[in-house]
């Protein structure tokens, strides 16, 4: 039909139609759809046939076209401005309009010449406000199936009501979720995450989000006003727009709400509506991505246990223990759970006080009650290792057998033990250093013997042989363990002054000193700063086969610990979990000199933690 009547920004393509029977036919659009013979389920939600003649009626492009209506794709689905998206996206069944751009519309100097027009943006769910005019969108079920075509001559009130709606109406600004959809409804690009799936379903979960943040977990969802939904597509989107790392921050708001309240609960007191939506849908529509950062995030803190149907998938391996669920697995009493993963640094708390919402690394947990379940007393280490008192004494003091809770002061009872796996630990290693003989070589003795005669402490001497800096170190009877040991007391006088006469120490006692694990203090050696240097100097002592065992030098590993501070060191100095602690310092941009696998534990310079 010609002329082509041009397309009012944003219209329907039933006000189109309304206005193409003004322009063409002089007449209504009913009357016009008749006389064309096209119906008005046609131009409702236009079928492929009925969309090809309308492209050839209106002389529209398929581009202009597919952004004034919702056609159907089978099933509960629909298509707009090329996004397929579910039926509930669009308000078909409920009559929405802005009664300001109506009062518009009917000035004869208007773009419609004084004819209503019909926004498509006001059939989607989630468009509640006009960004023309910042008032809310008016909004009421269809009182019969003829509303659905939506003319606004028809389904709107007069023009002095509008008048009167529109002065009471209350300004509102668009949320950032509106923006959004109609952003890309125009074609441009948003957020990756919320790009990255159905238009429909990202709105559905910055608002199911937003409205246990904005509105409440357990609101009743039909008593939410349109406003309130606002309010919740605003603040969830804010979360979403910033990806999975986003939606997680706004599911650890949530958690922190609640577990400040002094509720108790699993997640489906924590989420309310948000859980319930993703966990008992009944129906057959897809969620998304953000049911899965959903299910993560209640795994990684709350102990689900595995068999259990979550979010639509039976969790396969618990991740995180809370007190009363690992008191429930291994047996042990909660309160010394709690002060046990407590002083342990596996969370953060108070050792007297257990939290209900405390949750810690499930295996590491277990771990750590294994431990201690297979522990001694540090006095019966002697009999243990067949070693003195003070000799057992001092492996604990230094550290070179650490207590289940080395680091400390109000670890009692239990918890001062010594795990067996520890000790045990200790003894191979020894024993691992040590070559079996038949007879014992001229002028090797028993550690204790060696020390008297070469005036060298026990504990220097078993760091020596640790470290593999002696050359020389047999045993004869394994069932004699720690006495079983034999060295060379000229070597070790030998080896050992020239190590402490440069101001060195062997390897197994520079880790300890770092509190760094062998393959950490062996990464930490081949690391460089920014200007090149190292950051701790290794050398070379010969030993008495002329093998070069390495040493690391006191001044630069002291340098070392005055300089930089391990994640769990800094954690604990602030009584909060290493976990959590990490977080924050990601979130502030603050990178560690390594990542954790190459030193074992994550290191930061105190500069730049400001310390």
């Amino acid at each position: 039909m010609l002329p082509i009547l041009p397309v009012i920004p944003g219209e329907s393509l039933t006000s189109y139609f309304n206005r193409m029977a003004h322009f063409h036919g002089r007449t209504g659009v009913y009357q016009f759809l008749d006389i064309i013979e096209l119906s008005r389920g046609a131009v409702m939600t236009p079928k492929e046939p009925d969309f090809a003649r309308i492209r050839s009626l209106t002389g529209l492009s398929d581009v202009t076209l597919s952004r004034m209506t919702f056609r159907p794709l089978g099933g509960r689905m629909r298509s707009i401005a090329g996004e397929a998206v579910h039926a509930e996206f669009a308000y078909l069944d409920k009559t929405s309009y802005c009664p300001a751009c109506l009062l518009e519309d009917g000035k004869l100097d208007s773009a419609s010449a004084g004819i209503r027009v019909g926004r498509i943006e006001w059939q989607i769910e989630s468009i509640r406000t006009c960004g023309r005019h910042g008032i809310c969108l008016t909004r009421r079920k269809n009182t019969d199936y003829g509303e659905r075509f939506q003319l606004m001559s028809a389904v709107a009130p007069d023009d002095q009501t509008l008048k009167t709606m529109v002065a009471e109406a209350e300004r509102i600004t668009p949320s950032g979720l509106q923006n959004y959809i109609l952003a890309r409804l125009s074609g441009e690009i948003g957020p990756a995450w919320l790009d990255g799936q159905p238009i429909d379903l990202a709105a559905r979960a910055c608002e199911m989000l937003g409205v246990i943040l904005a509105v409440g977990s357990h609101i009743d969802l039909r008593a939410v006003t349109e406003e309130q939904w606002r309010e919740a597509g605003d603040v969830g989107f804010s979360f979403a727009a910033k990806g999975e790392d986003g939606v997680r921050e706004g599911l650890q708001l949530a958690l922190s709400r609640f577990n400040a309240s002094g509720s108790n609960g699993g997640p489906q007191m924590a989420f309310g509506r948000l859980y319930q939506w993703l966990q008992f849908n009944s129906n057959d529509k897809p969620f998304g991505p953000i049911r899965e950062v959903v299910r993560e995030f209640i795994l990684d803190n709350f102990p689900i246990q595995p068999g259990i149907d979550l979010l639509g998938t039976p969790v396969d391996r618990r991740r995180v223990h809370s007190v009363q669920s690992l008191a429930k697995a291994a047996g042990d009493h909660p309160k010394t759970i709690n002060r046990a993963v407590i002083l342990a640094g596996l969370a953060s708390g108070d050792p007297d006080q257990s939290n209900p919402g405390m949750v810690f690394d499930a295996a590491d947990g277990e771990d750590l009650m294994s431990r201690i379940r297979n522990s001694i007393p540090a006095r019966d280490l002697q009999e243990y290792l067949n070693c003195n008192r003070v000799q057992a004494e001092q492996l604990v003091r230094t550290g070179t057998i650490p207590r289940l809770m080395p680091n400390s002061l109000k670890a009692s009872g239990v918890l001062k033990n010594v795990a067996l796996a520890d000790a045990d630990a200790f003894l191979n290693r020894l024993m691992g250093a040590a070559t079996k003989v038949q007879a014992p070589s001229e002028g090797m003795l028993s550690i204790v013997d060696a020390a008297e005669a070469s005036r060298w402490p026990v504990i220097d001497i078993i760091n020596g042989i640790l470290s593999g800096m002696f050359a020389k170190v047999e045993f004869v009877d394994p069932a004699l363990k720690f006495k079983a040991v034999l060295v060379d007391p000229r070597e070790v006088r030998e080896i050992l002054t020239r190590a402490k006469s440069e101001g060195g120490v062997g390897f197994d006692e520079a880790a300890r000193i770092l509190d760094m694990p062998i393959h950490g203090l062996n990464a930490l050696s081949r690391m460089r700063r920014a200007d090149g240097a190292a950051y701790v100097e290794e050398r070379s002592v010969a030993n008495a086969k002329g093998i070069g065992v390495r040493i690391f030098a006191l001044d630069d590993l002291h340098a070392f610990l005055k300089e930089h501070i391990s994640l769990k060191e800094y954690a604990e100095a602030r009584g909060v979990a290493p976990k959590w602690m990490k977080v924050r310092l990601d979130a502030k941009e603050i990178v560690p000199i390594s990542p954790k696998y190459e030193l074992g534990r994550v290191w930061y310079r105190r500069a730049d933690l400001k310390m």
